[in-house]
């Protein structure tokens, strides 16, 4: 087990709330209560990226529900209440950047810098959760299959355990 799952396991473990920093280069992970709330890596695309690249959202919806939330931690709520996306299709789309950025930061090698920040939150809000107990085999599954597939192989995912927060 490397690093950075042992700190993260401990994290979840002790029901954490918080801030992951992983490496130089930004990738985060953020726990509420010792459950994955986001992730991001500079290896993947993050959720604005995806929901705009997806077609399911444009540029202007993305940014004026970014603008609106961004500064309260709302912008996955803004964009639910307003209607522009079912809560059950953002969880999921939500849960798919979780796994991708958590994936590619636990390739980090042993010597990655990480910091803990407790109480820090992601300015997108908490829309799923997801237990790092799930992650577990979706990782084990990429890293004896190929490199971080950007959604070729979506379909035949095992899911994580998964829950939706509202």
């Amino acid at each position: 087990m490397n690093a950075l799952r042992r700190l993260l396991t401990n994290l979840a473990e002790s029901g954490r709330t918080g801030a992951l920093h992983v490496g130089a280069a930004g990738g985060v992970i953020y726990l509420v209560a010792g459950r994955i709330t986001h992730a991001e890596s500079p290896a993947c695309p993050g959720i604005g990226e995806r929901l705009v690249a997806s077609g399911r959202l444009s540029a202007a919806a993305w940014q004026a529900a970014y603008a609106a939330g961004r500064g309260t931690g709302t912008v996955g709520r803004a964009l639910v209440h307003d209607g522009r996306l079912g809560h059950h299709e953002l969880a999921c789309r939500v849960v798919a950047a979780i796994t991708d950025a958590t994936h590619a930061l636990l390739q980090c090698g042993d010597d990655a810098a990480m910091r803990f920040v407790p109480g820090e939150r992601h300015w997108f809000g908490a829309v799923a959760q997801v237990e790092l107990g799930g992650l577990g085999t979706e990782t084990a599954k990429r890293l004896f299959t190929r490199p971080i597939p950007h959604r070729s192989r979506a379909a035949r995912r095992p899911r994580p355990r998964v829950r939706t927060t509202r």
